[in-house]
């Protein structure tokens, strides 16, 4: 059975010491990968990460340091230190994002350590969806005091990209890796698969659905209310999510979620709308796997109903 996994991936409040920004005015957003402290065979910095001329309106940033440092987005000392002495672990790449001008355009992610371990307990194989998403702050007095879009004054969860594996890469196959992705993608090197016994790159497909022409990776190209996962209801935790229903069944529970006979306090039915589930995420969580098949595959479709590349 392929499997849709939540993937947590970017700046938060441990890895960077801030959010990404995105404007609320027009769902336009820039994800900042989370920092590396030594090289680590990683070919990306910051700095080299050139950014599209003021891609959200009035914020000018040649890169992703200047970005980080920009006055506007009101990032800590601590971040712009960060990001001035710290590589860019740039992973997931899903293809070339609306907003660089430079970079690799090939889409994979990879994952060591107990996160790849758990992927891999969890049969997430070739076949399987990764959805990512990551925590974005709205860049401040974009949209009326009063507009419940600039209201997540914490910032909020929403899904940003996807992949689809098409091939996965572990150190008995490793022969198989792209050259481009070996140079240019942190997990690429062969001293990872040297470094760590379970190194695994997922390398994505030509296509999410077969019947459709969608990429096999991508960025949505603005963050929306259907790719939103903290509950609206719910703005000083953005770690409660509001899912559909059908999640809270066991069978497409997914891992980190799953609720015991015994325990009823981590999920809880809406009043409003029976057909949404509000739960409590856990803090440190990478990667969420469920099931992929029927129920979660239509919502998976039901995201990409007015897709436009």
């Amino acid at each position: 059975m392929n499997k849709l996994i939540f993937s947590r991936k970017g700046f938060d409040s441990s890895s960077g010491y801030g959010y990404s920004p995105y404007d609320p005015a027009t769902g336009k957003y820039i994800l900042l990968p989370i920092p590396e402290g030594e090289k680590a065979f990683n070919p990306h910095s910051y700095k080299n990460l050139k950014l599209r001329e003021e891609y959200l309106k009035g914020i000018k940033a040649g890169n992703l340091q200047e970005l980080v440092e920009n006055p506007l987005l009101s990032f800590s000392g601590k971040s712009r230190e960060t990001v001035g002495s710290s590589y860019a672990h740039y992973d997931p790449i899903l293809g070339k994002p609306p907003w660089l001008r430079n970079g690799p355009e090939f889409g994979v992610f990879g994952q060591t350590g107990g996160a790849a371990g758990h992927l891999w307990n969890n049969n997430v194989k070739e076949g399987s969806v990764f959805l990512f998403f990551s925590r974005f702050k709205p860049v401040k007095n974009r949209v009326h005091p009063l507009d419940p879009r600039g209201g997540w004054s914490d910032g909020a969860y929403y899904i940003y990209g996807w992949l689809k594996a098409g091939k996965v890469i572990t150190g008995s196959n490793r022969e198989e890796l792209p050259g481009e992705v070996r140079a240019q993608h942190p997990h690429g090197a062969e001293e990872n698969f040297i470094k760590s016994s379970n190194n695994t790159l997922y390398l994505a497909s030509d296509r999410l659905f077969p019947d459709l022409d969608i990429p096999g990776s991508g960025y949505f190209p603005r963050l929306d209310d259907k790719l939103l996962l903290s509950s609206p209801l719910h703005k000083n935790k953005p770690s409660v999510w509001q899912l559909p229903a059908f999640f809270h069944e066991t069978h497409y529970q997914p891992t980190y979620l799953e609720e015991a006979e015994q325990e009823n306090k981590k999920w809880l039915r809406s009043s409003e709308n029976p057909e949404v589930y509000y739960v409590q995420s856990p803090a440190r969580g990478q990667e969420y796997v469920a099931p992929l098949e029927n129920k979660s595959e239509d919502w998976l479709r039901s995201l990409f109903n007015d897709w436009e590349e």
